[in-house]
């Protein structure tokens, strides 16, 4: 790739960090910092022009005034709530984007059809009984997890016994878990590192004979009693999220009572019901796809994207509301430069990345063919927060001098890092492209 395409790829990721920067107001430096006598070799042979156009995205970063991605997402979500996948809202949403992107100069906004699952929470509950307290039991905050199996409609009443680890969980084996429910209760040390609790704990658990999961909120200690919800791998048993403070009630129910420190402390027992439904292919439903067309290449595209659906227990203004329209707003911040970029920005608003990512699925099925004209795509998933940098899948060749152009150009907004593909994977809807493109 010849310097040119590099930097012009690059501007895009100044795009996004810059979108990052005046979204979240954080930034302090002084934009007019970068400093052309410190910069590297290849960023020196950068031309005028594309400095330039970085200095304008990098002004836009810090222009406070300009409140369009936040005022914007803060509309739509007031008046649409969740986009949760398959859901009314999530399709009123999109339209909501279409029309208000298409009032942007220089931009094109459209649907493509996804077919998505329709998975329905209904009414769910969690008893605890605890004979000590007034009327026996304590109500326990809870969430179905996504995909999850209904209970019986009478509901689930077991004993509880906690577990840390799924070796543990085999360890105990069927003659302690059958007919119980299994608290997944672990300590948190990274969403990546306990994700897979959610994810496999009924799949897991169910193997030993256990009548239903649950499992500890992906959370670190700072959120103690909140509960999330999330994707859960579809088993024969049901699973939900309980708060972390909840989870370490039971399990200290639950050791006082092998202690046998006296008959008052009894074992955890719960009756867990939940009413969910799931209809598969039930729905037709869309991505949502902006365009800003490019001035010599139009047919080569630079994706940016964040997924679109969220989960219904919320708007979705974090996850990942708010990196679809950080895309949004890099892409009509790059459209208003009086250079106009040499290859198409495609913005993406994926559908059904919370669970089975069926948008970037369909994307890939209508695209393939023109895969080899994707240049360079860009998910934002991870919150919205001070701008750190980019984590990049490509050669080390080509990251080497994208560190270069961070170290030279993004340190002003606290955003020069960048990292290979070795050490943070693609985001998940744009996986499916890094492995084909």
């Amino acid at each position: 790739m010849s310097l040119r395409k590099r930097m012009g790829v690059f501007l895009v990721g100044i795009g996004m960090l810059s979108g990052a920067a005046f979204y979240v107001h954080s930034c302090v430096c002084d934009p007019n910092a970068i400093n052309p006598s410190m910069f590297s070799a290849a960023t020196r042979n950068t031309s005028a022009g594309t400095l330039e156009a970085v200095q304008q995205l990098l002004d836009g970063g810090f222009d406070s005034s300009n409140t369009v991605a936040w005022d914007r997402l803060a509309e739509m979500t007031d008046l649409y709530g969740h986009r949760m996948t398959s859901s009314v809202a999530y399709d009123r949403s999109a339209r909501w984007v279409v029309r208000t992107a298409n009032g942007d100069s220089g931009m094109q906004a459209y649907t493509e059809p996804v077919f998505v699952d329709e998975w329905r929470r209904g009414h769910e509950s969690l008893r605890l009984f605890v004979p000590t307290r007034p009327g026996g039991r304590v109500q326990i905050p809870m969430l179905g997890l996504g995909n999850s199996v209904p209970t019986p409609p009478a509901g689930v009443e077991a004993d509880v016994v906690p577990v840390h680890s799924f070796e543990e969980l085999a360890r105990l084996g069927n003659q302690t878990i059958a007919g119980k429910v299994v608290l997944f209760n672990f300590p948190y040390t990274g969403y990546a590192n306990v994700g897979r609790f959610r994810f496999q704990g009924a799949a897991e658990a169910e193997k030993y004979g256990a009548r239903a999961v649950l499992v500890r909120t992906l959370a670190p200690d700072t959120s103690f009693e909140s509960v999330h919800t999330g994707s859960s791998q579809r088993a024969r048993i049901p699973a939900a999220s309980i708060s972390l403070a909840d989870a370490n009630f039971i399990e200290r129910m639950y050791v006082r009572a092998r202690a046998g420190v006296s008959a008052k402390h009894v074992y955890p027992r719960v009756k867990l019901t939940m009413h969910s439904q799931l209809r598969k292919h039930a729905k037709k439903s869309a991505n949502v796809i902006i365009d800003v067309k490019g001035a010599e290449s139009p047919e080569q595209i630079v994706l940016l994207s964040g997924h679109f659906d969220s989960w219904d227990v919320g708007v979705g203004a974090m996850d990942d509301g708010a990196g679809a329209f950080l895309a949004w707003e890099a892409a009509r911040m790059i459209a208003q430069l009086p250079r106009r970029p040499k290859r198409s920005i495609r913005v993406v608003m994926w559908n059904n990345e919370e669970t089975f990512q069926r948008g970037a699925k369909a994307y890939y099925k209508k695209h393939k063919d023109e895969i080899k004209n994707h240049w360079f795509a860009v998910e934002s998933d991870s919150g919205v927060f001070d701008p750190w940098g980019l984590a990049v899948d490509a050669d080390e060749r080509l990251v080497g001098v994208l560190r270069s152009y961070g170290a030279d150009l993004l340190k002003v907004l606290g955003a020069g890092n960048i990292t290979s593909s070795n050490v943070e994977e693609p985001g998940e809807d744009i996986a499916i492209l890094c492995r084909n493109g």
